[in-house]
């Protein structure tokens, strides 16, 4: 499911839009008295719809102690309710609340760290195996994407982000109930069964992703770094002492906490009627209460004061990674370096692809973008490059630094301004062909949970019309500064080099 993130997010720009100047015309809204908000997009030349429910809750709302949750209850709401997912729920229940017992009692003991008692913690395990082993008798494997999938759903994932969740899939038109009465019902009645088999899953999951993985591994280390406060600085997965230690009771906490009607956003788009869609948003969701608002501690991360570097070594090409610290939304720099993203690094011929990678020869990859981890706080504008054997990361990091120097000296010229903001006008009414009613629904959530605003994204690019050439040279000055820059290293062990 993680890996549905980036692609979900990626896509977000690139389907049909709804009008020249945005979506008001063709998107109704409606709210239920519990603050559960619903975005319908009429498109009757689909014989499908989409659905997808999108949670106010990601990584950046997790405590210390609690990093990972946000993904964790992800994969739980796939779990089941007393209904689906067992064949005797009265018969599981018990076995359930015996595993929580046993459950909390290894977290107890794994807690000690060093001084954990092994003997106990392998009983512990036992005991739990054999207790979820009891458990499978009544477990029903799958049985919410088993319904979905008999009748007709496609596309059936979720996701989690730093800033969000997310949760949807396709269906036939004549499916539109059964949508409400299955995506109500998981967050009415959550049983989070097979938990601690799950968290094992989720342990796996990480060794692959971020342990086992040159990126992730490079980038943990880069955002423990980068950030000193904000809850940027840890993955989406969480820390795998979090991830080990995950309770019962904590996750039904964070359920409760942040998965009431009121912090959840849900855009129906294709095939469907805006008072059908009314009348069952009333009846499968208007009876859940409203919950109180989560809490959004405004973390105001410490104004670096020189540059951070990290080098870790690894089995693996070489790599790097440069960020520099800059302001959220709605600030002027968030949108100018939007836009100074697309000239280094949009297409073949934006800067850095032209240079590094096509002429010189210094990289095979190169990417450069704002609002990295995270869109909601102020988070980074990151450059992330493979440099080309026999190239070293030292070569490339030096020559990014050059252009960034030129983007603060030399104003860039109208006709590659103009270029970079037709691709991103384009990019508004782009087609990615199967299942664009589910990244219709993303775009839209996207703009009204983030941005606050149905019609933001094409408000941003108009607004990105108005950033001239000065502009652009001002805000790279301010933001692309030594003391305001962390770095990350990647080298092979062996040799502690580069090739």
């Amino acid at each position: 499911m993680r890996k549905a993130i980036a692609l979900i997010l990626l896509s977000a720009v690139l389907v049909p839009a709804a009008s020249g100047v945005g979506f008001s015309d063709k998107v109704k809204e409606f709210t239920l008295s519990n603050g559960m908000k619903f975005l319908v997009y009429e498109r009757p030349q689909t014989a499908t719809f989409a659905g997808m429910i999108q949670v106010k809750v990601g990584s950046v709302d997790e405590p210390m102690g609690w990093t990972g949750l946000a993904h964790f209850f992800e994969h739980m709401a796939f779990k089941g309710t007393p209904v689906i997912g067992t064949t005797d729920f009265a018969k599981e229940k018990p076995l359930l609340d015996e595993m929580d017992i046993v459950g909390d009692e290894l977290n107890v003991e794994y807690m000690k760290g060093p001084a954990a008692d092994q003997a106990r913690m392998q009983a512990l395990k036992d005991k739990l195996a054999a207790l979820q082993r009891e458990e499978l008798k009544y477990v029903v494997k799958d049985e919410m994407d088993k319904i979905y999938s008999e009748n007709g759903g496609e596309f059936l994932n979720a996701s989690t982000s730093n800033d969000t969740t997310q949760y949807f899939v396709m269906l036939p038109s004549n499916r539109l109930e059964l949508w409400f009465l299955m995506e109500s019902e998981r967050f009415k009645n959550p049983v989070l069964r097979e938990f601690y088999s799950e968290r094992d899953v989720i342990a796996e999951e990480r060794r692959m992703y971020e342990d086992n993985d040159p990126d992730g591994f490079l980038s943990e280390q880069f955002y423990n770094l980068a950030f000193v406060l904000h809850p940027y600085r840890h993955s989406v997965v969480g820390y795998m002492e979090d991830v080990q230690t995950w309770s019962k009771a904590k996750a039904v906490q964070f359920f409760k906490t942040f998965y009431a009607p009121n912090n959840m956003t849900a855009a129906v788009v294709g095939n469907v009627k805006l008072a059908e869609v009314k009348a069952l948003a009333e009846k499968y969701f208007g009876d859940i209460p409203r919950g109180a608002e989560p809490p959004r501690p405004n973390f105001l991360e410490p104004v670096q004061k020189g540059e951070r570097r990290v080098t870790v070594k690894y089995e693996a090409e070489p790599r790097l990674l440069v960020g520099y610290h800059m302001p959220g939304f709605p600030e002027k720099d968030n949108l100018t370096l939007r836009l100074i993203g697309l000239i280094l690094s949009r297409g073949d011929s934006s800067r850095l692809q032209r240079d590094l990678v096509t002429n010189k020869k210094l990289a095979v990859q190169v990417y450069a973008g704002a609002n990295d981890p995270g869109q909601r706080y102020s988070s980074l504008f990151q450059i992330y490059a493979l440099p080309r054997h026999p190239h070293t990361t030292a070569e490339l990091e030096q020559a990014v630094y050059a252009h960034l120097e030129t983007l603060k000296t030399e104003p860039v010229a109208r006709a590659e301004l103009d270029k970079v903001l037709n691709m991103a006008e384009a990019s508004l009414y782009r087609s990615i062909g199967f299942a664009e009613n589910v990244f219709l629904a993303m775009r839209l959530l996207t703009n009204v949970v983030i941005y606050g605003d149905i019609n933001a994204d094409f408000k941003r690019v108009e607004a990105m019309k108005t950033i001239t050439p000065q502009d652009i040279m001002d805000t790279a000055r301010r933001t692309f500064g030594e003391s305001n820059r962390t770095v990350g290293v990647l080298v092979r062990p062996a040799s502690g080099g580069e090739k």
